[in-house]
């Protein structure tokens, strides 16, 4: 006799992290490399965070956690909304899930776009949903009306990354819109938006979600990366009080940690640094997105902190990966993202950047043949 496992969760495809530094030193014999893999922060951590870390005491190692309520509270004053309003956890991926255990029961259906967050693929063959997924326009962006087409009374959720990853394309006022006056009061719709720092900036016609309250809308947010903040796990969701309620019942306890929210609350503060990690990003996407088109790469219109090129092929998306590690550049293929002839590529610094756009010139006549 076995232990009996789930037949959805024995066919679950687990989320692969990036390629590391140390496995592409082994691998290559190299030493000088830059990570462009992860949609990290190039200029590290908020420096206010890291200051508050220095500070901690005793207590704030030893005690239990407060669930929450001291960042919240810090969350909700910054977005004039009521606490109650406000769950934070360990990343915005955490309350992705958590919202499918509190929303949904295995085999309810939930609508989203083909080629999105891995995060929410995993999250949603986790809590054995059935996924509508619909195709991507040809400019790699949501088609709206698609999803809207999709949407029935089995429809439980539906899940829009805006700016969506990995194409870094999004949704812009209009379409939101239009999805608001589509979406049935029963269906919940999940705003996810990770990368909104970057993309309000980069994006006049970027629809803030959170001007736009409705009683079926959770917005999610992080401080993985504006804030750079990726390894202590912090994300937050605003909503409705009675949806935020049911989520922060059925949350672990005393999660997000201690040093998290201290982190995570100093970070709010630090507007200097943020505008520079913004300005750093728009240097880096438009150089990005620009060179890459001049050389011949099949290009999405991005608006985050990254660029996705289309290899037309995933046996030419490994080779251009292999290639870029042998150079030192460590990039993400995307086939967890259900786009395995993809690659996406983060922007860094201003050097690093520069570096990029050299090999990706080098490699566009190494790869004419391939992607003419």
């Amino acid at each position: 006799m076995s232990i009996f496992i789930p037949e959805h969760i024995q066919k679950l495809s687990p989320y692969t992290p990036g390629t590391s530094i140390k496995t592409v030193r082994e691998k290559h014999g190299i030493s000088d490399i830059v990570k462009l893999a992860s949609n990290e922060n190039p200029l590290g951590a908020s420096p206010l965070a890291v200051e508050a870390l220095k500070n901690i005491i005793a207590d704030d190692v030893s005690v239990y956690p407060d669930g929450g309520v001291s960042l919240g509270t810090a969350l909700a004053e910054k977005f004039s909304v009521q606490p109650e309003e406000v769950i934070t956890y360990n990343g915005s991926d955490a309350l992705l899930h958590l919202m499918m255990r509190c929303f949904t029961v295995p085999g309810d259906t939930i609508v989203s776009s083909h080629g999105t967050f891995v995060g929410y693929y995993v999250a949603t063959s986790i809590a054995n949903l059935n996924c509508v997924s619909v195709p991507l326009t040809s400019d790699y962006r949501f088609d709206i009306e698609g999803i809207i087409k999709a949407i029935d009374e089995t429809t439980r959720i539906v899940y829009i990354a805006n700016a969506n990853n990995p194409t870094g394309t999004y949704i812009n006022q209009a379409e939101f819109e239009q999805l608001l006056n589509a979406v049935p009061d029963t269906v919940l719709l999940i705003m996810d938006e990770a990368y909104f720092e970057y993309t309000e900036i980069l994006a006049e016609d970027y629809p803030n979600s959170l001007l736009h309250r409705r009683p079926n809308m959770i917005t999610l947010r992080t401080f993985s990366k504006a804030y750079g903040l990726a390894s202590l796990r912090v994300g937050y969701a605003i909503g409705p009080a009675d949806l935020i309620q049911v989520m922060a019942k059925s949350k672990l306890t005393f999660d997000p940690g201690t040093l998290s929210q201290i982190a995570a609350i100093a970070a709010l503060d630090d507007h200097a640094f943020v505008q520079s990690t913004i300005e750093l990003n728009k240097r880096g996407l438009d150089l990005f997105q620009s060179s890459f088109k001049s050389q011949g790469w099949t290009i999405s219109p991005s608006v985050a902190n990254f660029s996705m090129i289309d290899c037309g092929s995933e046996q030419k998306a490994i080779d251009l990966t292999y290639e870029l590690e042998k150079r030192g550049i460590i990039v993400r293929r995307l086939p967890g993202f259900k786009l395995p002839h993809c690659v996406r590529i983060s922007t860094g610094t201003d050097e690093a950047n520069h570096r990029v756009i050299e090999i990706m010139s080098e490699l566009s006549q190494y790869f004419a043949s391939s992607f003419s």
